[in-house]
């Protein structure tokens, strides 16, 4: 089975808001790239984002903490992939971990032309 994906960002104040806080654009970007690493790993292919559900920015996470993403391949269809992701923020200094931010997103997988291509099921992946 493909291990959950995990990325880790150290937030700078070009990726802050006016409050000094992680802006959600850019939030929602990492979770995103989270996202496509953990379907493209499963895939084997190219992906491409088809939708993003349920977003949510339950903290702030402030500027020199770290954003650390976790990418779990949750479900699979014939050419998509929904992949759960779930974002905490660490205080360095402090060792404290706080749950900030979770959302899932459906990645399709295609060929040259963008075309939808199959995928591996889950199971075939315990092989």
């Amino acid at each position: 089975m493909t291990p959950p994906t995990t990325l880790t960002e150290i937030i700078l104040p070009d990726q802050a808001n006016h409050y000094g806080t992680l802006f959600g654009g850019r939030g929602l970007s990492l979770m995103a790239r989270a996202a496509f690493v953990a379907a493209s790993r499963h895939a084997r292919a190219k992906v491409v984002l088809a939708a993003c559900h349920e977003a949510r920015f339950e903290a702030p996470v402030p500027l020199g903490s770290l954003f650390l993403l976790t990418a779990t391949l949750a479900q699979v269809g014939r050419t998509s992939m929904r992949i759960d992701v779930s974002g905490h923020c660490e205080h360095p200094e402090e060792s404290r971990c706080t749950s900030v931010s979770q959302a899932t997103f459906t990645m399709v997988a295609v060929d040259d032309a963008g075309r939808p291509v199959p995928v591996p099921p889950m199971e075939a992946e315990a092989r």
